[in-house]
């Protein structure tokens, strides 16, 4: 499946909503496995666009698919949709889609068009391959702090991700580590990049909050210049961490002492 094959799903799915400029830009590179941060330097949007832009689409296709979409499994969502629903995808042929989950027959077809031009029936092998690699990409590309080969063999970290160093610690931009330093001036004890492992509505996943953070008592949150994961948020207060809060990496790069100080003021208050 191409991905020009792949947006007139989504269309269609969305009741022929077209998604905005910035979306699309966002769809197209995601399915291709390119992180936002390259997305962003091969465009004329900043990051912080990218990343609420990408955030929102998420957002819409999880509730059009009835299942969370995400950079990692974007793929993989559009492939089970199309089992579900029973579509055969033949060589360069009109087909028609049951959207209303009926059987495809002659009768009962909604009259919804989908115009596929797809190179083999369905996802060849190849496709497979090429949709399993892109999401331990992406998956990684949210997961892995290091350069070094992770947990799980046979999957390798992104070599393009830039790694930075502080105080023997890894972080994942300049931003992370200016935040690092003002909680190590502020004396607070903190867990950077730390990978948390718990059960989500797709089962068991890492997660990697950017600080885990202890004062007073109290845990938190710090996310600097993350995508916000509503589910995510959740699971994690259910688990005893009462405060979670993000913050753009322009702010936490600017003014540090300042979002760490507004953070904690905050985390008392909880």
């Amino acid at each position: 499946m191409t991905v020009d094959e792949a947006l007139e799903l989504v269309e269609i799915v969305l009741d022929y909503q077209h998604l905005n400029k910035v979306q699309e830009l966002v769809f197209r590179q995601s399915w291709e496995g390119r992180s936002y941060k390259e997305i962003a330097r091969s465009s004329e949007y900043e990051y912080d666009s990218i990343r609420v832009a990408g955030a929102e689409l998420w957002k819409l296709l999880s509730k059009a698919f009835d299942e969370k979409v995400k950079k990692g499994n974007l793929q993989s969502v559009l492939k089970r949709y199309l089992q579900r629903n029973k579509v055969n995808v033949q060589k360069n042929i009109t087909i028609e889609v049951n959207l209303s989950g009926a059987n495809l027959s002659g009768a009962n077809l909604t009259g919804t068009r989908l115009i596929a031009n797809l190179i083999e029936t369905d996802f060849c092998q190849a496709d497979q391959q090429k949709v399993a690699m892109l999401d331990d990409k992406a998956e990684l590309e949210e997961e892995s702090i290091d350069g070094e080969e992770g947990h799980n063999p046979g999957i390798k970290s992104n070599p393009q991700e830039q790694i930075y160093h502080w105080n023997g610690l890894r972080f994942r931009s300049d931003a992370q580590i200016k935040i690092a330093e003002a909680l190590d001036r502020a004396g607070v004890l903190f867990f950077p990049n730390s990978k948390a492992r718990f059960t989500t509505t797709e089962g068991r996943e890492n997660q990697e909050p950017d600080f885990l953070i202890f004062h007073n008592g109290k845990w938190g949150i710090l996310e600097v210049d993350g995508e916000v994961d509503e589910e995510r948020d959740r699971i994690l207060q259910s688990h005893g961490i009462p405060f979670i809060q993000h913050y753009n990496s322009t702010q936490c790069s600017e003014q540090p002492d300042l979002v760490v100080q507004e953070f904690l003021q905050r985390l008392n208050q909880v």
